[in-house]
């Protein structure tokens, strides 16, 4: 099965993700470990971009993310990417996603989460005027990707337990393709 879980920062996606059978691909995991490698690209994408609230570029996020879908062949969640309809439209030469998991928070809720993760995680993109940023830049620039994906869409209510929202996840997945396990 080859999943998408979109939905603004802060709403859960990788938390969510982790808790099915699939590769984990997350466009943030990949960023980070670029930049802790001290890669071109890494420190790049952090101080030119991400690092200010800003998307990366498609041609860097391209080049980073489809060689590791490649390599997840036809059984992966992908937590950040795509972003816009460029990635969007690229990645389905790469593959056709079966569903796109939209985590729906209210911003209020999103923003106090993010700042806890801050304090516990030591996340320097996690302070009021990048969060602000990134929900702005969310709201503008990688929601338009739903119109994309509309066929494919699964929404779901993520300000409650991720237990529950896994429950709910798995069983609407398990109607539409009786293969589908999650983690136990």
């Amino acid at each position: 099965m080859k999943l998408i879980i979109f939905g603004p920062p802060g709403s859960g996606k990788s938390t969510i993700a982790k808790m099915f059978r699939l590769v984990y691909i997350s466009s943030g995991k990949i960023f980070r470990y670029e930049l802790k490698q001290k890669t071109k690209l890494g420190i790049e994408a952090y101080k030119k971009y991400w690092g200010k609230g800003n998307l990366v570029p498609d041609n860097i996020t391209l080049k980073i993310i489809t060689k590791v879908i490649k390599r997840a062949r036809n059984n992966f969640i992908i937590d950040g990417f795509p972003r816009t309809i460029k990635q969007a439209q690229e990645l389905t030469k790469v593959c056709d996603i079966d569903y796109v998991i939209v985590l729906e928070v209210p911003y209020n809720f999103l923003k106090e989460r993010l700042l806890k993760r801050a304090k516990i995680e030591g996340r320097r993109d996690d302070t009021p005027e990048t969060i602000k940023q990134r929900f702005k830049v969310y709201k503008k620039q990688t929601e338009p990707v739903l119109k994309y994906y509309k066929d494919k869409i699964i929404k779901i209510n993520a300000n409650r337990k991720p237990k529950n929202i896994e429950k709910e996840i798995v069983k609407i997945l398990k109607n539409a393709n009786r293969s589908f396990k999650a983690k136990s």
